[in-house]
């Protein structure tokens, strides 16, 4: 004990104005308690100044004893007041003899750690104090305190919501059901907390009052005949009669697990519900026959600790936990492509918010080298998806169905939106090729995790997967830390085998998970408040100090140019805007350029994201456009090695300032065009006032 602090404490509590008759600092025998008494000034109200005591039996002056711990300051003392102070107050923590004011919401000693020391201890006695004189403990306004609960021996998980509900369509006051419960290191635990190779059966009975009780009493119940009385002072008559019935059906059961549902005036705190749930559990008494006949093992002195209850794990519960506002019992599920490191981690960042149900859709299987990144660990080969899918459910009792076949094969008709973790162009452009499917979400790790991107189709699946990667080719174009991120081959890969397909990408756990955490806030706010109305890309950069930064631009809106043709060409609406522009610059004339963008084999899908203005040597007058040559070769050959050839030259467009359609001369120049460049995917528009036409 260090007389030091001792000192100093006492000297706070001789300072302090409402503390009189301070005692001096005594020690027992054993070194080991310290006590220091005083007597409280309390501010009575004036009603009951000159009686010296209220009606409730708060006195004017009460005493109070600090009792220091061997840890003290780092521990606050535990603080007693007389042992026949009145009880019918909330915030007295539960005793049997001596009563002990709850004066702090929080430990006692973290506030003991606060700036006024002491001060903020004393303080909050002497407001506790005066606040029980006045009958102002039990706030209405801030709800119902629900009865202390100290020294739980246990936890029962039920939904309140629940059992609420059965009440009112049993019409009965009593409910019973079976319960599991498993005894470990002197807890109970019982339903889903228990381990099933070691559970026991036993038997909960829940009755509730039968009406609104407004009395506050502090737990004191510590055998059956406590509980008994307890029961019929809020109303519940028949509780004796019940719970022998269930005991003697039961009799080989040595526990019987009693909740009381009590009534209350108002909501109780932090719920929005104005019933408060008490849980109890009897230690049935040995069994005793009588004539080979079994007798009841429910006595009186039979011991009853109380339990805590515990919401029962379920996608409610995460929600509350976390704070989202997705809807509960959606019927169409979240489809998480790909569940290796980064997707993992997203999922189980979704789960853990309460979303689902999932579609999880891998065909790989874990494997050692999978423990260094992976969301969860195992130490046998497992399918990727199944192992993904039954986290979640463990998780949170979510529904997750595991895909373990090709990603090709899935039917996505029940899906709702499509998580792409896969990294994988070949799923891309599968995706890509699929109309029909609901919007889509791709995320993805670049530069060893330096970077990372996700981009996001818009809720109308307007602008699709295609539109948003042929505007970040060309985005590129002009940004040099995107253009590394998406065509740097400055890969570090290590080996975890000894054939040629068993490299990996090196990264740590951690920068993954940074990333991942980030990409999984971003979709939980599109689960929660739609897909915006624009697509979207986010950018994230990991940068030296530990940190990461994020950038989301919105994606401009396309049009798909009507053709007759095979494929399919969309182009960005600002690039329709700058054509029309030099379009008007140059009337009556007619100009043009060339075209670029990116093709997208699979999907058959042009798109048009940019224009090189025609070259000097062009020749432009109003009825005739021809496209010059000089310096658009070094151009085009320029943007393909900056974009390793994901931008390219698409083909032509001229304007028609006065409208018409595609002449003999349009279309013979498409067809010269188009054996130019050897039958590849080629395009000629023609931009007018109101239209663009495909040639």
């Amino acid at each position: 004990m260090d007389n030091f602090w001792l000192g100093k404490a006492h000297k706070y509590i001789i300072g302090h104005n409402a503390f009189r008759d301070v005692s001096e600092i005594i020690e027992d025998d054993s070194g080991k308690k310290t006590t220091i008494t005083a007597t409280v000034s309390v501010n009575l109200p004036s009603k009951f100044i000159s009686a010296g005591i209220t009606d409730i039996g708060v006195k004017n002056k009460e005493d109070v004893e600090f009792v220091f711990p061997d840890s003290f300051p780092l521990k606050a003392p535990t603080i007693y007041l007389r042992d026949d102070f009145p009880k019918s107050f909330p915030h007295i923590n539960p005793s049997l003899k001596r009563v002990k004011p709850c004066i702090y919401e929080g430990d006692l000693s973290e506030l003991l750690q606060q700036s006024e020391w002491m001060y903020g201890i004393l303080n909050q006695l002497v407001d506790w104090l005066e606040k029980a004189a006045s009958d102002d403990l039990l706030n209405y306004e801030q709800g119902w305190e629900p009865m202390r609960n100290d020294y739980h021996i246990g936890w029962l998980p039920y939904e309140i919501d629940d059992v609420l509900s059965v009440y009112k369509k049993s019409n009965s006051p009593y409910l019973h059901r079976e319960v599991y419960y498993e005894e470990r290191k002197g807890k109970i635990l019982t339903d889903s907390l228990c381990n099933p190779d070691k559970k026991k059966k036993a038997h909960a009975l829940y009755a509730i009052t039968p009406g609104v009780v407004n009395r506050y009493v502090p737990n004191t119940i510590t055998n059956l005949g406590h509980l008994y009385e307890y029961a019929r002072s809020i109303g519940i008559q028949d509780l004796k009669g019940n719970i022998e019935e269930i005991d003697l059906s039961n009799v080989d059961e040595d526990l019987l697990f009693i909740v009381l549902s009590v009534k209350r005036p108002v909501n109780i705190i932090g719920t929005d519900s104005d019933v408060e749930f008490l849980n109890f559990v009897i230690h049935k008494s040995k069994h005793r026959l009588k004539k080979r006949r079994e007798l009841k093992r429910t006595l009186p002195e039979c011991k009853v600790g109380m339990m805590s209850h515990i919401s029962e794990r379920s996608p409610a519960l995460l929600k509350r936990i976390s704070g989202t506002n997705t809807k509960l019992n959606e019927k169409k599920n979240i489809a998480l492509v790909g569940c290796g490191s980064l997707g993992s981690k997203i999922g189980i960042h979704l789960a853990r918010n309460g979303n689902g149900p999932f579609l999880c859709i891998d065909d790989d299987v874990f494997m050692p080298h999978n423990n260094a990144r992976h969301a969860l660990s195992m130490a046998w080969a497992q399918n990727k998806a199944e192992l993904v899918a039954l986290s979640m459910f463990s998780i949170g009792r979510i529904y997750a169905e595991p895909d373990k076949g090709k990603v090709f094969d899935t039917d996505f008709g029940n899906s709702r939106v499509i998580i792409d973790t896969t990294a994988s162009f070949s799923v891309r452009n599968f995706l890509m090729s699929r109309k029909d499917f609901p919007p889509i979400i791709s995320c993805g790790l670049y530069n060893n995790g330096r970077y990372g991107l996700l981009v996001s189709e818009n809720k109308d699946t307007t602008t699709r997967l295609t539109e948003i990667w042929g505007y970040l080719y060309y985005k590129a174009l002009v940004d040099a830390e995107l253009q590394r991120t998406l065509f740097s081959s400055e890969l570090e890969n290590v080996r975890i085998g000894q054939s040629c397909s068993s490299q990996t990408m090196t990264i740590d756990d951690a920068r993954i998970s940074l990333i991942a955490s980030t990409m999984s806030i971003k979709i939980q706010k599109s689960l929660e408040m739609n897909l915006a109305d624009n697509a979207e890309i986010m950018f994230l950069k990991y940068d030296g100090n530990y940190s990461l930064n994020s950038q989301i631009f919105p994606v401009p809106d396309f049009i798909e140019i009507s053709s007759k043709q095979e494929w399919k060409a969309d182009i960005s609406k600002p690039m329709i805007d700058q054509m029309r522009e030099l379009m008007q610059s140059k009337a009556p004339n007619e100009t043009g350029g060339a075209l670029l963008g990116s093709v997208f084999l699979y999907p058959k899908t042009i798109i048009i994201t940019g224009i090189i203005k025609a070259p000097a040597d062009s020749i432009e007058s109003p009825n005739l456009f021809i496209l010059g040559v000089d310096g658009l070769e070094k151009r085009i050959k320029e943007t393909e090695k900056k974009t390793n050839g994901k931008v390219t030259y698409l083909g032509t467009w001229h304007s028609h300032p006065y409208g018409g359609r595609a002449s003999k001369v349009d279309n013979r120049t498409y067809e010269r065009l188009l054996f130019v460049r050897n039958y590849e995917p080629t395009v000629c528009l023609i931009i007018t006032h109101h239209d663009v036409i495909m040639v």
